[in-house]
């Protein structure tokens, strides 16, 4: 039980750490942000009690039935060709491996070792010095664990631009016209209307031939670190930013591979594909390497 135990404090802590430092984006119930403030924190409890040693056969029956249900939602996860289990935050493991190394093991082998000879309720209660040791901390942990991540919630960047013409900033000291797609949660606004936005400086804060960074537009600034920025200055960029195990990307970039071979002989259209990181492990990117 004790390693079971700190799976789920390793994991819960990963998820939470996710949660403060990422945006949680998908609009599924199983993985949606207020599932995952439910969730953690449960999960962190449960890993605390198992470590514990108190009420053993009490905490060993949760704790066979959750791994239990980790291994029926990780089992669908592989079937159905998730990239990553997301039982470990920001840290991307396969679910076939998270299902046959992690998930079925602990589960056999909680159902083999369980507690035998004790009650699943005292009498007879735990030494009072044992309690106090592990309940205080546990329910401190667990205390500022829920608010924290309740109003520490990480921002959600709503704005998306669509590059119109990617003028460069050397040679007219404008930054490039943008179309912006804004949502917003103010009442007295109507969310999602397209605005144009020509966002040209009066007076360039710097030389021409030296922009401060800061002040470049995100296109620009895309184009100082991409080693064919040569390539993508002129014409008409339709840009993808992508992450290797989001399924939407895994549909949409088929979409946008066709698209670019039917516009192939179109010089001026280009597609170009932007992975964000942390990059996706040897194999696992959904955009073929000579793309």
């Amino acid at each position: 039980m004790t390693l079971a135990g700190l799976l789920l404090i390793v994991a819960s802590a990963l998820k939470a750490y996710q949660m403060l430092t990422e945006p949680i984006v998908s609009k599924g119930l199983w993985e949606s942000w207020e599932f995952f403030l439910v969730t953690v924190p449960l999960e962190m409890s449960l890993g605390i009690w198992l470590v514990s040693g108190l009420f053993r056969k009490a905490a060993w029956l949760f704790g066979t039935l959750s791994f239990g249900f980790f291994v029926g939602v990780t089992a669908y996860k592989a079937l159905t060709g998730e990239l990553s289990c997301g039982c470990f935050g920001t840290v991307s493991v396969d679910p076939w491996i998270t299902l046959i190394a992690l998930d079925i093991p602990l589960f056999l082998l909680l159902l083999i070792f369980y507690p035998r000879g004790e009650k699943l309720l005292p009498p007879p209660w735990p030494h009072p010095l044992h309690c106090l040791l592990i309940a205080i901390p546990g329910a401190f942990i667990v205390g500022a664990l829920i608010p924290t991540l309740a109003f520490n919630k990480a921002p959600d960047r709503s704005d998306k631009y669509i590059l119109i013409k990617p003028d460069s900033w050397q040679t007219d000291n404008a930054k490039p016209k943008l179309k912006q797609t804004v949502t917003t949660t103010d009442p007295n606004t109507e969310p999602n209307l397209p605005a144009e936005i020509n966002d040209t400086p009066t007076k360039p804060a710097v030389e021409p031939n030296e922009p401060n960074e800061s002040d470049l537009p995100d296109w620009q600034l895309m184009l100082n670190h991409t080693d064919i920025a040569d390539q993508l200055r002129d014409g008409v960029r339709i840009v993808l930013f992508y992450h290797y195990d989001c399924p939407d990307c895994a549909v949409a970039i088929p979409l946008y591979s066709e698209y670019s071979e039917q516009l192939a002989a179109d010089d001026q259209i280009k597609f170009v594909f932007v992975e964000g990181p942390p990059y996706a492990p040897q194999g696992k990117d959904p955009v073929p390497a000579d793309t």
